[in-house]
């Protein structure tokens, strides 16, 4: 009996299988060093390795990209995942054998497991994720971000598995810099993300799902510097929608194709009770987290109207906001002292709170514990050390697990992606910015608005701000720390949602339409965010099918 299954059902995995070697399968696309390569380059590479940790760890640094690998021998199979997780795979043992697939439900076939961890389900319904290696299913588990896998088999028919951790989000806070110097850098290194954008899609047709914020602007604005003919912009939402009015004034600016896909709440209410969605939900979910859903129908539509060419690459802007800083607490400017205790309480206070913790067994200890646990560090002093660890957290968990897995919504369609923004070039940079520049993004904003005046042909239009930026009354209760000190009293907190853009009456994208009427009432009363919904729906859904 083979010690090692392997289930790769998804499309786009090449296969390399060396005479004189182990078997290499390969997803996506990987860069060497700068340069693309494939399967084959691939296999000899990792077949080159030393068998040490170290070796390894420096082996897998030179690559860029985003993919998964697999290789196997008769008695070793190691396998790895890209630096933000991007193809997901997990893996199990049961009766002897260890189980890897691209698709999670297919492991918890073969291990056995019926029954949800309750810990994974409450931190699912808090967070929206899952943290570390785990799953909402016990002997379920996941290759987290930056990390790779050995599983070797002795001669007892014993199965060792190990993980390793070859890259991770950290910041290091330089002694001195020139800001000039690094400006030009960032020109560089965010040009050469979009000029690898640009190779890999090959002059098929790009999307940009373009909000009204920096992101999608910057890729755009790279894109229409370095030339680049055969883009689609667009947006969704409820008609009059404030993004969408932004968006379709940044494609103008550029000269650059718009589409508006109006969405309502009858049109989600009527694709929402298909199967197709439950289906897109439950596959993308990995049994990690919640399934990015916002764009689902906005896809379907666009490819049942035939806007997209069938060869189309999307691209969205994840997560230029997030490396540049906008996710750094903003106490790590004010003090200048921190704890491991303060991180922690950082890191609960900002990500398990999409539904309230009353209604819950475990305690906010218990949750402290856990991350703690899972932020690997002994102690903290500076602010930089306060911020790194943060961002570390979110890097692993909530972007990897939620934001980046949103491109499974385009894979569902059968399309491609690209993230030029988690370009491993363009992150490592950042890594390495003071963190007086990445405050509130303030620099990245900076550098944002002079490439797109530089490419509008619209003056008035090249002065504008960010459509999710605040004004008036709101931005003021918001830094004035109101918002906490109403979030005791709910129908005030609930006002105060409503006015800094998130509120709980009528939403611009009409996910209203995600509920029942009486389901919606009633986790509007119980306090529960837009994600906490969809995290208890989805939990009530596994449980009635």
């Amino acid at each position: 009996m083979a010690p090692f299954v392997l289930h790769l059902c998804g499309p786009g995995w090449t296969e390399a299988a060396p005479s004189d070697g182990p078997r290499c399968w390969l997803k996506g696309q990987t860069y060497l060093d700068g340069a693309p390569i494939g399967v084959d380059d691939l296999a000899g590479h990792l077949s080159a390795v030393p068998p040490s940790p170290q070796s390894l760890t420096a082996s897998l640094n030179r690559l860029n990209g985003f993919y998964a690998w697999v290789t196997q021998a008769d008695h070793q199979l190691r396998t790895g995942v890209d630096h933000v997780r991007s193809r997901p795979l997990f893996y199990g043992q049961a009766g002897g054998r260890f189980f890897l697939a691209d698709e999670a439900e297919w492991v918890r076939q073969q291990v056995g497991d019926q029954e949800m961890d309750p810990i994974a389900r409450e931190e699912f319904q808090l967070a929206g994720y899952v943290t570390g290696a785990d799953t909402l299913f016990p002997h379920v588990k996941q290759l987290q971000a930056g990390e790779c896998l050995t599983a070797t088999a002795d001669e007892s028919g014993l199965i060792r598995v190990e993980t390793q951790r070859y890259y991770r989000f950290l910041h290091t806070e330089p002694e001195s810099y020139d800001e000039t110097a690094l400006g030009a850098e960032l020109d560089r290194v965010a040009v050469a993300s979009i000029q690898r954008l640009i190779d890999y899609a090959g002059g098929r047709q790009i999307l940009v799902p373009l909000s009204g914020g920096y992101d999608s602007r910057l890729i755009v604005t790279l894109l229409k510097r370095l030339s680049y003919d055969n883009i689609l912009t667009f947006t969704y939402g409820v008609p009059g929608n404030q993004e969408s009015a932004y968006s379709k004034r940044v494609a103008e600016a550029l000269g650059l194709r718009w589409h508006f896909v109006e969405y309502s709440e009858a049109l989600w209410r009527e694709a929402w009770q298909t199967s197709e969605r439950w289906a897109y939900q439950k596959w993308a979910a990995g049994w990690t987290s919640i399934a990015h859903v916002q764009d689902w129908l906005a896809v379907k539509l666009m490819k049942e109207q035939r806007v997209l060419e069938p060869d189309c690459l999307f691209v969205p802007g994840h997560s230029g906001d997030f490396v540049a800083g906008s996710h750094i607490p903003t106490n790590a400017f004010e003090r200048s002292s921190f704890t491991l205790d303060d991180a922690t309480d950082a890191v609960f206070s900002k990500h398990y709170g999409l539904a309230p913790l009353k209604f819950f067994d475990t305690s906010r200890q218990t949750w402290a514990e856990r991350i703690r646990d899972r932020l690997e560090r002994d102690g903290i002093t500076a602010a930089w050390e306060y911020a790194d660890v943060f961002e570390k957290w979110d890097w692993q968990e909530r972007q990897a697990k939620f934001i980046c897995n949103s491109v499974r919504v385009y894979e569902f369609f059968g399309y491609d992606w690209w993230m030029p923004l988690w370009d491993l070039e363009f992150v490592d940079f950042w890594e390495g910015v003071p963190l007086v520049l990445r405050k509130e993004r303030e620099w990245y904003k900076s550098f944002v608005s002079g490439q797109f005046s530089m490419q509008s042909a619209d003056e008035e239009s090249a002065r504008l701000t960010n459509a999710a930026d605040v004004a008036g009354i709101a931005k003021f209760l918001h830094q004035a720390k109101f918002v906490e000190k109403l979030k005791k009293i709910t129908l005030l907190r609930n006002f105060v949602r409503h006015l800094i853009g998130h509120g709980s009456k009528r939403s611009p994208l009409g996910w209203e339409g995600w509920f029942s009427d009486q389901a919606f009432k009633d986790y509007q009363l119980k306090n529960f965010s837009i994600n906490g919904m969809v995290a208890a729906a989805f939990l009530e859904n596994v449980k009635m099918n």
